[in-house]
């Protein structure tokens, strides 16, 4: 459920509250001029301090308006700021899965992965402390985008898996999987970081599993609400499903015969779900 902002992290409407301030100022100064017309018949001492008091608060007004003013650009250029980061470090994330995809986390320099995404090496060292630290962040945007969405239970997951095993030949992204495997099990140090993440993977393919048998026995409304906790079986076969997949993918790329290494991980997936 969103919350409600925080009071200080609100924004007003500057160029709104700018505007009625100087509005505001306008008519104070307007009002000034009517009343000293027609204070002509009061005190010369009467007179004076009521201008006067309308003067400072003319000047209050003004002083107040320009604030608005300075702080609205200095708010919309840290806006610009912060937008300029992020896409920078997007760009330098994206570049960096090219890279490491057709060299490897070893293969790769930070000198490729700056020239690819158009920065100099400074850039990238400004958003992330080492060639290590880049990759731990492309693995874990990786990760979390290769956790199963939220979708309708249809009992076809064999289907889905299967057509993901006819383009993985062909694409980069299973290299860089690979590489995110390999990264893993080589730098022990990353795993407390990295391990959550493949937990989390498995995890939800336990529960797309698990949605896919409920819709197979008939209940889909029972699936869709995820009224049942995965069970360990389902988290067997999310881990066949896993393996199959990743070692199909493999040899694909290596068989002479890519399609009928296809075909067989298609067949045991869907032996592995069961009617």
């Amino acid at each position: 459920m969103a919350h409600a902002p925080r009071q200080d992290d609100r924004q007003p409407d500057d160029e709104t509250i700018g505007a009625a301030t100087r509005a505001i100022a306008d008519a104070t100064a307007t009002l000034t001029r009517l009343l000293s017309k027609q204070m002509a018949t009061v005190s010369t001492e009467v007179s004076d301090a009521i201008a006067a008091s309308l003067r400072d608060a003319a000047q209050g007004l003004a002083d107040a308006s320009a604030t608005v003013e300075r702080t609205s650009g200095g708010w919309r250029a840290g806006e610009r700021r912060r937008a300029r980061v992020d896409r920078t470090r997007a760009d330098l994330i994206a570049a960096a899965g090219r890279v490491f995809a057709g060299r490897g986390f070893e293969g790769a320099s930070v000198g490729d992965i700056a020239a690819e995404a158009g920065y100099t090496k400074g850039a990238l060292y400004a958003h992330f402390g080492s060639k290590g630290d880049l990759f731990i962040a492309l693995a874990r945007e990786r990760l979390d985008c290769e956790r199963p969405v939220s979708a309708t239970p249809t009992g076809d997951l064999a289907v889905d898996l299967s057509a993901g095993l006819t383009v993985a030949g062909d694409d980069p992204a299973l290299m860089l999987a690979l590489e995110i495997l390999s990264y893993a099990v080589r730098h022990p140090e990353s795993r407390a970081e990295l391990g959550p993440l493949f937990d989390a993977a498995l995890q939800s393919l336990a529960e797309r599993v698990r949605d896919d048998r409920l819709a197979r026995d008939g209940n889909p409304a029972l699936a869709s609400s995820a009224t049942q906790a995965a069970t360990r079986d389902d988290l067997d076969t999310a881990l066949g499903l896993l393996a199959i997949g990743n070692v199909a993918a493999i040899f694909a790329q290596i068989s002479e015969n890519p399609p009928a290494i296809s075909s067989a991980g298609s067949r045991l997936i869907t032996r592995l779900l069961g009617p």
